[in-house]
């Protein structure tokens, strides 16, 4: 496969995703040779979702080498991120659902598709409406995933909800629990190169650059 046959084939995945056809999870489901699709999917909505904070990395005058770095490492982390929701919700679904086999990589597949609409992360540059456009993109990633399940365990839609909803729940308390050296660890290293917390909006940026310059410009007077 050519790499323009590869990123056509990404593209199609990502754009049938946003528009909720079930056509793609289901060629995803019955072609396990997809995982590389999907893979490509996951990465780049984190490539995407750190673009949409790059101006952060600019003002910080992060180098364009170490740039690039930055959105390779956004990529891998936020697919590990999907790995760990994917794990999360097919346990529950098992223990759950304990008559419906599903294997580990069909669960995984389907849930990089999920990540579709974080591709469009790099609006949330925009200053003042990142925030809104943000949640957007997270609550369309949220209802992929409640449709993926419906899906993929032939449920309801409240099954389906509480299936992810407990997903969140044991994700939310592996954070708070072994989970917090690893969560502190990724914060710090994001500081180290950025300079700026990971949860820094673009406008709070610009308004401590602007006070920084305004300062120096009241010294030289």
């Amino acid at each position: 496969m050519s790499i323009t046959t590869y990123f056509y084939y990404v593209w199609q995945v990502i754009t049938n995703a946003l528009w909720f056809n079930p056509k793609v999870v289901e060629i995803v489901e019955a072609y396990p040779n997809t995982f590389w699709i999907t893979l490509g999917v996951a990465i780049l909505g984190g490539i995407s979702l750190l673009l949409g904070q790059s101006i952060i990395l600019f003002i910080n005058r992060v180098r364009p080498g170490r740039f690039v770095v930055s959105l390779l490492l956004n990529g891998i982390l936020y697919t590990l991120s999907l790995v760990v929701w994917a794990a999360s919700i097919w346990l529950i679904g098992d223990i759950l659902l304990n008559n419906i086999d599903i294997d580990f990589s069909t669960a995984l597949r389907i849930m990089f598709v999920t990540a579709a609409p974080m591709t469009l992360g790099f609006l949330v540059l925009m200053p003042y409406l990142g925030t809104p456009i943000s949640k957007v993109l997270h609550v369309w990633s949220l209802l992929l995933t409640i449709g993926v399940v419906r899906f993929q365990y032939h449920v309801g839609l409240t099954t389906s909800l509480i299936i992810v909803g407990l997903g969140w729940l044991l994700i939310l308390l592996m954070t708070f629990t072994i989970g917090r050296p690893v969560v502190y660890a990724r914060n710090a290293v994001w500081h180290r190169i950025v300079g700026s917390p990971m949860d820094a909006k673009p406008e709070d940026i610009l308004l401590t650059f602007s006070d920084t310059q305004g300062g120096k410009a009241v010294k030289r007077d």
